[in-house]
């Protein structure tokens, strides 16, 4: 299960940008999730609510926006959705391409409360 190595790894970059912000609560945390990264949300959900409990990050959440795979075709340029690695034009039949999405994993924010004032890092 690579989820909860991605969360540990979400977790550390979290407590860094905390540092700037003491006394901050983190109410929410999101995150944008390529198609073909191979994650399972409900996993990552879970994964995240166990790397938090018993922590100062406990009752925090984690909000996950999936992004879908696309990509350029080398011979008719044309910009087409794909499902897995491999994958060809289905204008031309071009077998491969320039990936254009799907394969992001990347901390979008942090909402923090401080003292009943919301704040986003």
């Amino acid at each position: 299960m690579h989820e909860m190595s991605i969360i540990e790894s979400l977790l550390d970059a979290v407590r860094a940008e905390l540092v700037k912000y003491p006394g901050a609560q983190v109410t929410v945390v999101r995150v944008r999730v390529g198609a073909l990264r191979l994650v399972v949300p409900d996993v990552m959900e879970s994964c995240y609510a166990a790397a938090t409990l018993g922590t100062p990050l406990e009752g925090s959440r984690l909000e996950l926006e999936a992004v879908a795979a696309t990509a350029r075709c080398p011979q008719c340029q044309r910009e087409f959705a794909v499902q897995e690695q491999w994958f060809e034009c289905p204008k031309c039949q071009a077998v491969g391409g320039e990936l254009l999405t799907g394969q992001e994993l990347d901390l979008m924010n942090i909402e923090l409360e401080e003292t009943g004032a919301v704040a986003t890092a």
